[in-house]
């Protein structure tokens, strides 16, 4: 049975004063394969088609064909299908994607990272990272000591779980896959009509 064209989810909605630049605007390819990957590896092909009859006929023919890990996607067509298979898939979708987005970014392009990687090397390499997969928003290192780093993330145009539940599971499963132990990542919103979400990352050794 097709099923109705789910609704976009509701991005974060940005007070006009914030800058134009700070708008998430494009993802690279790995953020929406992930999704696709997953669906066949729960439900095989007929699930994958289900998802893509629920969905608008713009967003259902950009994600019909393969998309290309270096390839650019329009943020509103990722959320969509990002929005779609949250509802199949539950409350844990955000973090879940963090997680895996994890794993394709470090066992893709940047594989080289864990040969070289120590949490103070990952932990520096995020807002180069954030740049590569994402247009729009600005990454920083605030601080960095031999076990924890304060990192912030000044962006808008994503659901505010993407922020406080994905980016968190991102950093930590990143930091994992390099051998660290005892990963914890505290996060902070911004204050009412800002666009600066903060992480302090704490880590054993």
């Amino acid at each position: 049975m097709v099923s109705e064209p789910v609704q976009e989810p509701a991005a974060e909605a940005g007070p006009p004063t914030l800058a134009a630049g700070l708008r998430i605007v494009r993802e690279r390819g790995p953020m929406t394969r992930q999704v696709k990957d997953a669906v066949l590896r729960e439900g095989g092909v007929q699930a994958w088609e289900d998802l893509l009859a629920s969905l608008s006929p713009a967003c259902r023919e950009r994600f019909r064909g393969p998309v290309g890990y270096f390839e650019w996607v329009d943020s509103g067509l990722a959320l969509e299908l990002h929005a779609a298979w949250a509802l199949r898939r539950g409350a844990d979708f955000m973090a879940q994607r963090g997680e895996d987005a994890a794993r394709e970014i470090l066992g893709g392009a940047h594989r080289w990272m864990l040969r070289l990687a120590t949490p103070g090397l990952l932990v520096h390499a995020f807002p180069k990272l954030y740049a590569f997969y994402y247009a729009g928003g600005l990454a920083s290192v605030e601080a960095v000591e031999p076990q924890d780093a304060d990192l912030s993330l000044r962006a808008w145009g994503y659901p505010e779980a993407w922020f406080r539940d994905a980016v968190p599971a991102w950093l930590k499963v990143a930091l994992e896959c390099t051998g660290t132990r005892g990963v914890a990542v505290a996060y902070e919103a911004p204050e009412p009509g800002g666009c600066l979400h903060r992480y302090g990352v704490r880590w054993q050794g």
